[in-house]
């Protein structure tokens, strides 16, 4: 944004953003002026400073109200869109209205977690919220951490060890591992032993670099280890690939359950005492002041448990 823009937007204040929206609607200002509780003289004064900020006659007088210009009709909805903006930034803190609030929130979480509560978080926010958004992303543990630390996302659903300064958390659901293999499998015929599961491929789901994961430091712990010939970023991929191929995943049990539901897959117990891990709600301390992201938080942990 310019100097020149900087100017023009000092001279505007909210009165004067209102007056505009109330005469788009009204096109009358002595309705306008009894609506605001102000004088005629006070709402043509606002006009007049309107006109002066945005260089257009804006409102035209015809019979006994006014006609919008073509000016005024175009900037009708990004002015309108900015004062939906500072009213909602005004309540946080205050209130939380799911019928009539028109928030965007952002989650980050795993992608096996997003297909878990997606549909219950989306049927939620169409019965409740209906003109809310929420954006789903995927990044790693750490980067979620991250991203709620910065406020680039409301909550963070994942693995978080070590919860970061000024967040808060809760464990929202406890998870166990499974293997998963194709449904055809020609090496895995009834109960899968630890020789035949060290001597398969695997696919491990991982942001880093270092393909190496709870596994592989039980397997370390009995001597053992695993040949990883595929690191995907992303569950489903993974479960995809396995579907097709005679490599095998070892993933949390609702991962698994859900990607049979999907694809030709069997669901195996691993030869192996694997730790089971907490999945976490984290979320920035700051926001526990917003009813609206505690309002997203009990969704979101709700929806674990259906």
């Amino acid at each position: 944004m310019d100097s020149i823009d900087n100017v023009h937007i000092r001279r505007l204040d909210l009165t004067l953003l209102i007056v505009f929206e109330m005469l788009l609607k009204k096109r009358n200002m002595s309705a306008v002026a009894a609506e605001m509780g102000l004088t005629q003289s006070a709402v043509s004064h606002a006009v007049g400073r309107l006109r002066s900020v945005f260089d257009d006659p804006l409102f035209v007088r015809k019979g006994a109200g006014v006609e919008p210009t073509a000016r005024a009709q175009l900037l009708g909805p990004p002015l309108a869109e900015a004062l939906t903006g500072i009213r909602d930034a005004v309540q946080i803190g205050r209130r939380f209205d799911p019928g009539t609030a028109t928030r965007q929130f952002t989650v980050a979480a795993p992608d096996t977690v997003v297909a878990k509560i997606a549909q219950v978080v989306l049927a939620e926010l169409a019965r409740t919220a209906p003109h809310c958004q929420i954006m789903f992303r995927t990044f790693s543990h750490e980067s979620a951490a991250a991203a709620v630390v910065a406020g680039d996302v409301d909550l963070a659903v994942g693995v978080f060890l070590d919860s970061p300064r000024r967040t808060v958390s809760r464990p929202v659901a406890y998870e166990t591992f499974r293997v998963v293999a194709r449904r055809d499998h020609p090496r895995i015929t009834g109960t899968l032993d630890l020789d035949t599961y060290c001597s398969l491929d695997h696919i491990l789901v991982s942001h880093d670099r270092d393909a190496r994961g709870t596994v592989d430091m039980a397997l370390g712990g009995l001597g053992r280890r695993r040949r990883i010939t595929a690191v995907m970023p992303q569950m489903l991929l993974a479960f995809a690939a396995a579907s097709q191929s005679e490599a095998i995943i070892t993933a949390p049990l609702s991962a698994c359950l859900y990607a049979a539901s999907l694809f030709p897959l069997t669901l195996h117990e691993p030869p192996l005492a694997i730790p089971s891990f907490e999945l976490t709600l984290l979320r920035h301390r700051d926001g526990l002041a917003d009813p609206a992201i505690t309002w997203l938080a009990r969704l979101v942990t709700a929806a674990f448990s259906l």
